[in-house]
């Protein structure tokens, strides 16, 4: 008598789920989604923590596509709760550089050795320039398709219907970044010789992200604007524009939920395109160099004096915004100058946040780039004597001295460090920061906080811990006398400088 014996094929199907999980674990994104299509129970018992992981953070860059897909994403079921974090980035479409190599058809090559650019134009070969013509379709296909998304609002809508879905999250980030052509290789917004797009895209997606938040009253822990993008920023007149929707019941209702802020603004822009190209066109041979070289000019600057640039709705912007986050504990704000003179004038930003903006809650506060009074800068560091970390980077007073600001420092009881770069007060200049008495203080010069003067060392950089802080209580040594030395060090401090102040 015959027996007949059925043996069956090993299976994931039928393993425990600790197993699955550990082999998913191993796995990339595209290995897991091969597995999940094996059939339906294993695609299930593969959405562990490990496939959810690869959705934290969604990148989009605003296109219909993207918005579309992250749309998705946050209606799914078990990945829209996975979604925590969302990096926008404002794409600015750069077809300059693209137009030029048709035109002349050489294609242009930049090098950076020492502290010297080298920029060299060699002949291009005609498989460059086909692959220029296609760029330079794309670039003009994707901005046309921006620019109607813009004027339909469908950009808002669908961000919008993404918030309204996921309801809350850990961060909102919003970027720049620089398409010339090559779309798997974005420059940021300091490489580009074009400046002005960046500020128009950089404050369209800005309006883009508020009225999204407003409309969904989506619950955003942390918000950084342009944080990191270097000559990127939103102008306060552009901010204050948004005054209305600011003090509605939507904005005002996510507003609340706002723990972390990071926000770059600026003096005002010039976005008109006849006037720049007039500007531009009654440039000298020697700026005309320059600009071509990729140096920039300042012909395309809006005055100090011109009354857009100094209008009064260029001011209460950004304390109107920040009045809606009573409950911030980070704050984080950065003033870029686009304007051919000294933006004083703009010292009423500052005021206006003095005047209007307590912030119950603050512990850290970053101010960078700002011009200011000594009165509206007591003012609001009194009405903040709870915070605990302190830096304030390129601080231009602009009345008084830093002396009362130091000494109310001292009385800050929560106050655990605080670093100091590029301190400025009229008349006397850039406050030195060397310790006046060395057998008191531990700092030792890094090589990248100072730099060398006829008669001594010039310190911009310090960080004072709370033991330092009660050590030296900001006690600093006498200016060196004489002029600085051309060193690298020097170099470096005044090329930093202008990269984070401006003007672009």
């Amino acid at each position: 008598m015959s027996s007949t014996k059925t043996s069956s094929v090993p299976s994931l199907d039928c393993v425990a789920q600790e197993i699955v999980d550990r082999i998913v674990g191993d796995l990339d994104i595209t290995s897991i989604c091969s597995l999940r299509l094996v059939c339906r129970n294993l695609g299930d018992r593969c959405c562990g923590q490990r496939y959810k992981a690869f959705f934290g953070q969604q990148n989009v860059d605003l296109t219909l596509y993207s918005l579309q897909r992250l749309c998705q994403i946050a209606a799914h079921p078990k990945f829209g709760p996975a979604v925590r974090i969302i990096a926008i980035t404002a794409v600015v479409h750069d077809t300059s550089e693209l137009e030029r190599m048709l035109k002349t058809k050489r294609r242009r090559i930049h090098e950076q050795k020492g502290v010297f650019s080298i920029t060299t134009e060699p002949q291009a070969v005609e498989d460059e320039t086909d692959e220029a013509r296609r760029n330079l379709d794309r670039l003009t296909s994707e901005r046309e398709e921006q620019q109607e998304m813009r004027r339909n609002e469908s950009d808002v809508q669908l961000l919008t219907d993404t918030l309204r879905k996921l309801g809350a999250l850990d961060v909102l980030t919003i970027e720049a970044a620089v398409d010339q052509g090559d779309k798997t290789l974005l420059i940021s917004s300091s490489a580009a010789r074009e400046w002005q797009p960046i500020w128009i895209r950089a404050s369209q997606v800005f309006r883009i992200v508020m009225l999204a938040i407003a409309r969904s009253e989506a619950a955003v822990k942390t918000l950084t604007i342009y944080n990191d993008s270097l000559r990127c920023s939103v102008p306060t007149s552009d901010i204050n524009e948004l005054a209305s929707l600011f003090g509605s019941k939507g904005f005002n209702a996510a507003a609340q939920h706002v723990r972390l802020f990071m926000l770059s603004v600026s003096t005002k822009v010039e976005t008109d395109p006849q006037k720049i190209a007039n500007a531009r066109a009654e440039m000298s041979e020697i700026d005309r160099a320059y600009y071509e070289a990729g140096m920039g000019t300042q012909r395309d600057l809006l005055s100090e004096e011109d009354p857009a640039a100094i209008s009064e709705n260029n001011y209460p912007g950004v304390a109107h915004l920040l009045k809606q986050m009573p409950n911030l504990e980070n704050l984080h704000l950065h003033f870029y100058d686009t304007l051919q003179e000294i933006p004083k004038s703009y010292v009423k930003v500052f005021s206006y946040l003095a005047d209007e903006v307590v912030l119950p809650s603050l512990r850290r506060l970053t101010l960078r780039c700002f011009y200011c009074d000594e009165a509206s800068l007591l003012k609001f560091l009194r009405a903040h004597l709870k915070i605990e970390r302190l830096e304030m980077r390129e601080i231009h007073l602009t009345t008084g001295s830093w002396s009362p600001v130091l000494d109310l420092l001292l009385t800050m009881p929560s106050l655990q460090e605080v670093k100091f770069h590029n301190l400025w007060q009229p008349v006397a200049g850039m406050l030195h920061l060397g310790p006046k008495d060395p057998s008191k203080s531990d700092w030792e010069d890094d090589g990248n906080s100072s730099f060398a003067c006829v008669s001594g060392m010039m310190v911009h950089t310090r960080i004072f811990s709370r033991k330092d802080i009660q050590n030296e209580r900001f006690e600093f040594a006498d200016m060196p006398d004489g002029r600085q030395y051309g060193s690298p060090q020097f170099h470096r401090w005044i090329t930093a400088s202008k990269a984070e102040c401006g003007p672009p």
